[in-house]
């Protein structure tokens, strides 16, 4: 009886493919530990050391108002007055818009001049990417 069921088997194996034989992944790799370097001098896994890391706004975890006119100039150019566009001030879609709308919103009020950036922020230090002053 025995010899018949391994010769039942060996049927088998020979009309489905062997990969359907062999064990599942998740059981191959369960218990075992990672393959190793056979060799020292085989190299290792790590992460890109020249990766740069993910750009991020440097508003999104600041309120926006339109009073607080000393951070609003940091994105009014002092020559024309301007405001920076998003290639330039680094800013995500949506605090663009907000800082945009606080500096039109400074200038209508009356907190901040129209033409010009006020002279007292001229020497605050730059938070934007300024490339190519206008």
């Amino acid at each position: 009886m025995a010899a018949r069921a391994v010769s039942a088997q060996g049927y088998w194996r020979r009309l489905v493919p062997a990969a359907l034989w062999a064990r599942p992944r998740r059981l191959q790799h369960e218990g075992q530990p990672q393959a190793q370097p056979e060799h020292p001098d085989q190299p290792i896994q790590m992460e890109n050391p020249y990766k740069e890391p993910p750009k991020r706004c440097i508003l999104c975890e600041i309120n926006v108002d339109y009073k607080n006119v000393q951070l609003l100039s940091q994105f009014v150019s002092p020559y024309t007055g301007c405001i920076y566009g998003r290639h330039i001030t680094g800013l995500c879609h949506k605090k663009q818009r907000e800082v945009t709308k606080a500096i039109r919103r400074a200038q209508v009020l009356g907190f901040m001049p129209v033409v010009l950036k006020n002279p007292q922020f001229l020497t605050d230090p730059k938070i934007c990417n300024i490339k190519y002053p206008e």
